[in-house]
């Protein structure tokens, strides 16, 4: 154990440093190092200052990233697809730099430039503008990116996650770009009705890690690309899928797959009228989608408050809605009532012209609250496990919700469809990185999200400090959890 302290000469004081141990259980002074007085000291350090310059970079996504292309060899797999004649940086280098702007400080390929002067990456790359990555991006085709994706998942596998069970859905993005091949309008999640927007899909494990994505047009609905996606996967995985792709011909696509999904309420009130005690379940078999199927319907009190509370305030909006349409004077004021109400899906629970509530179909309604159906081709596993395994469908929920809300493929800046695709295909390789920095970390750090991951990557600075010819390379760290992040991905190897 290090520390200061003074011994005296004369008049004159001088600091020392002492070193420190236990001998035999006794503390005992084992080194000592003379500083000299407190103006020898600031002459030191003033002189050396002066003759010292610094740098600070951010460098937490770049060398996370760099560490992942470690593990699954993106760069490589990259070049190995897409031809590389040229000197200088090759396609595996543009993914690779794409992919640390995206989990950094998501930028227009125009923007990615002026991100580089203040990032590590500007140590290892040439600055590229917007046309670099154009030209690269015009280069890469459809085969390409799935010939990509498939060895991509390969090294995945190797390193031993579970894919076992894929949980698959869809989302969409809107853009404030013109209508294209693309951009669509359609039913957006974000209810931006008035612009277009763009889709995709993904297939996900238990870990967030996404094992198979696509991007398509707007207007295409999600269960219409349920036979690609399908087609990814293992015959002898289980998936887990939303209502949304609820159909005969897309249960027929399973074959020997194990699956398991919810019926839709609206289209199965014998099951759902079952009495069922809260929190407990019932099992049944029932022939739906044109085949026999397990039946678990379960209660649960927690989901049944939820819905409850959100179907009461929608009540009072939509009738507060509706009168206003009523008292507009238009002469097909209630015409429109009539067609919002039918929107709504509660033309038959409030009637008009008076606004009353049908209460037996309103009780009708609310006893259906807190009740779920699962169908599944499972007759081998405890149904309070197929149970837990659809509620855990909101782990492609949370892939959605890091990918929107974090700007991976957000915004888009492209008007080509090709462009645009291949745009998606690189944001979903980054946010996949991002996927497996977080399950790296969250191994030790368990209170990690898939958000605060990116937080943290940006408490992590690379600093360089240079006396004349000399140049001192080091982290620096502006938070603990930075510094954990740093010895858990091992960042100091990448650095050196």
């Amino acid at each position: 154990m290090a520390y200061f302290a003074y011994k005296r000469s004369g008049k004159n004081r001088y600091l020392v440093i002492r070193w420190k141990k236990r001998i035999n259980g006794i503390p005992t002074i084992v080194k000592e190092i003379s500083v000299g007085t407190a103006d020898d000291l600031a002459k030191t350090i003033e002189g050396n200052l002066a003759e010292i310059k610094i740098a600070a970079y951010n460098g937490g996504s770049t060398l996370c990233v760099l560490r992942i292309d470690h593990m699954i060899g993106l760069k490589t797999i990259v070049n190995g697809i897409v031809d590389h004649h040229e000197r200088g940086m090759s396609p595996g280098d543009y993914f690779l730099l794409f992919i640390m702007n995206r989990l950094s400080d998501p930028a227009s390929k125009d923007g990615i430039e002026k991100w580089m002067s203040r990032d590590y990456a500007s140590t290892i790359y040439e600055r590229r503008g917007s046309q670099d990555f154009w030209n690269l991006m015009d280069r890469i085709t459809d085969v390409h990116m799935v010939s990509i994706m498939k060895a991509v998942r390969e090294k995945i596998i190797e390193m031993g996650y579970d894919f076992s069970r894929i949980f698959v859905d869809a989302s969409n993005m809107y853009t404030f770009m013109d209508e294209n091949e693309m951009a669509k309008k359609g039913h957006n999640k974000k209810h931006r009705y008035d612009l277009n927007q763009i889709s995709y899909y993904i297939g996900a494990n238990y870990d967030y890690i996404p094992l198979f994505w696509n991007s398509y047009a707007g207007n295409i609905h999600d269960s219409r690309t349920f036979p690609e996606m399908i087609g990814q996967i293992s015959e002898d995985s289980l998936i887990i899928f939303d209502r949304g792709y609820n159909s005969k011909s897309n249960i027929d696509l399973m074959g020997k797959r194990r699956y398991i999904g919810a019926l839709k309420q609206s289209d199965h009130h014998d099951i759902m009228k079952v009495e069922v005690e809260k929190d407990s379940y019932i099992e049944m078999k029932k022939n739906v989608y044109g085949k026999d199927h397990r039946i678990i319907l379960y209660h649960s009190s927690s989901l049944e408050i939820r819905k409850r509370e959100t179907f009461m305030k929608r009540m009072e909006k939509v009738i507060l809605k509706t009168k206003k349409i009523m008292d507009s004077g238009d002469s097909d004021s209630m015409d429109k009532a009539r067609i919002y109400l039918e929107s709504e899906n509660l033309n038959e629970t409030i009637i008009l012209p008076s606004l009353e509530i049908d209460q037996k179909r309103m009780d009708e309604r609310l006893s259906m609250m807190g009740k779920n159906a699962i169908f599944t081709n499972i007759m081998d596993m405890d149904s309070s496990e197929v149970i837990d395994l659809y509620k855990k469908r909101n782990r492609v929920e949370h892939c959605f919700r890091t990918i929107n809300t974090m700007g991976i493929a957000f915004p888009v800046y492209h008007r080509t469809p090709q462009k645009i695709r291949v745009h998606m295909f690189m944001s979903l390789l980054a946010y996949l990185f991002l996927s497996l920095i977080y399950n790296e970390m969250h191994r030790t750090e368990k209170s990690v999200t898939l958000p605060s991951t990116i937080d943290i990557m940006k408490d992590i600075m690379v600093v360089y400090a240079a006396k004349g010819k000399k140049v001192n390379e080091s982290l620096d760290f502006k938070s603990e959890m930075g510094r954990n992040m740093g010895m858990i991905m091992k960042l100091e190897e990448v650095l050196n």
